[in-house]
C-alpha cells in the first residue's frame, strides 16, 4: 500500500471499509488493512480490464436451459454473464455488474447480451423451434436510466425476429421513478415480450407486484429450492407460491434445482417448468443451439 496515498485512493479506500463493516452487520467499523488492499486491487484489475473483456468477446452471456420437469425438454434459455480473468479466474455476474455501473460501461454491456440473445433467437427461427424463448436479466434501475426499451424493440424489429420469442427477468429493486420504468415495461409488454419476476420471495413489495398485470411469470429463488425435499417450510412457501400463481394466472417456475429429489417435489407441488446443474449449466451459444436442434429433429 501506498504510504502517503491521494484523496481518491483514500475515498477508494474508505468505500471498501465502509462496505465491509455494513456486510458485518450493525454497529460495527473496519480498519482498512492488508486483506481490504487486496480487495481493492481486485476491484481496479476487473474495472480497468472490463472494456476489453467485452470487445474481444472474452466475457460473454452462456445461456442456461429452461425445461419443462416432467419431460426436461428445453422451453427456453436465460443469459448469464462468463467472465474468466487472466489473474483472478471466474468474475460472478454481480460483481461484473458492479463493475460496469462504475465504469460507465453498463449500456455496452447490456447491448453485448442483448446482441447474443438476438443470434440465439435468430438460431431458433432458422431451426423452426419458435415455441423456445430466450431470457435476458434486466434491472428497473437499467430500464429507468436508459434506453434499453428502444434498444429491444428496434433490435428485434431490425432482424425482423418475434417478440414473443425474447423474455425479460427483472430483479425487485426500488427504481427512483417508477413510473418511468412502467412506461417502458408497458411498452415491451404491449409489444409481447413477456415480463418476468426475477429471484421472487427475496426482494421487497413481491405481493404486491403480482397484481400488475404485465407479469407473466415468477421465479422462484434458488434458496427456497435447494434442499426443497428435506424442507417442510420451504415446501409450504413453495407451494404457497404456485398455487397463488395459478390463481393469478401466472406461470411459476423454479431456480436453482440440483437433485433429483427437489424436482420430483417440486412436480408434485405443482411446478411445471424449471432450470438448474440438475439439467444443465449454462453454456456457449453455439452448444445451447445445437441441443435445442437436436432434440426438436429427435421428435420429428
Amino acid at each position: 500500500m501506498a504510504e502517503n496515498p491521494g484523496l481518491t485512493e483514500m475515498l477508494l479506500r474508505a468505500d471498501i471499509a465502509l462496505y465491509t463493516a455494513k456486510r458485518r452487520g450493525r454497529n460495527e467499523f473496519c480498519l482498512f488493512d492488508a486483506e481490504l488492499a487486496r480487495e481493492l486491487q481486485r476491484r481496479q484489475s476487473i474495472e480497468r480490464d472490463l472494456h476489453s473483456a467485452i470487445t474481444m468477446r472474452s466475457l460473454v452471456p452462456w445461456f442456461q436451459p429452461i425445461v419443462r420437469l416432467e419431460t426436461e425438454a428445453v422451453v427456453g434459455f436465460e443469459a448469464l454473464l462468463r467472465w474468466s480473468h487472466p489473474l483472478h479466474g471466474p468474475i460472478s455476474p454481480p460483481e461484473i455488474m458492479t463493475a460496469a455501473r462504475e465504469t460507465g460501461m453498463l449500456q455496452l454491456l447490456t447491448q453485448t447480451v442483448f446482441a447474443d440473445c438476438c443470434a440465439l433467437i435468430e438460431g431458433l427461427v432458422k431451426a423452426d423451434c419458435r415455441d423456445v424463448r430466450v431470457a435476458m436479466n434486466v434491472s428497473p434501475r437499467e430500464l429507468e436510466a436508459g434506453d434499453i426499451d428502444d434498444m429491444i424493440l428496434n433490435g428485434l424489429a431490425a432482424k425482423d425476429l418475434p417478440a414473443t420469442m425474447f423474455d425479460i427477468e427483472i430483479t425487485e429493486e426500488a427504481p427512483v421513478d417508477p413510473d418511468r420504468v412502467d412506461e417502458k415495461l408497458g411498452r415491451l409488454s404491449h409489444a409481447g415480450i413477456s415480463i418476468a419476476l426475477d429471484d421472487f420471495g427475496t426482494g421487497f413489495s413481491t405481493l404486491a407486484s403480482l397484481k400488475d398485470s404485465r407479469i407473466r411469470k415468477v421465479k422462484i429463488d434458488q434458496g427456497f429450492i435447494r434442499g426443497l425435499a428435506k424442507s417442510r417450510e420451504d415446501r409450504l412457501l413453495v407451494k404457497a407460491v404456485i398455487d397463488l400463481g395459478r390463481t393469478l394466472g401466472i406461470e411459476v417456475m423454479a431456480e436453482g434445482v440440483e437433485t433429483e429429489a427437489d424436482r420430483q417435489t417440486l412436480y408434485k407441488l405443482g411446478c411445471r417448468t424449471a432450470q438448474g446443474f440438475l439439467f444443465s449449466k449454462a453454456v456457449p451459444l453455439h452448444l445451447a443451439l445445437d441441443s435445442v436442434v437436436k432434440e426438436h429433429a429427435k421428435e420429428l
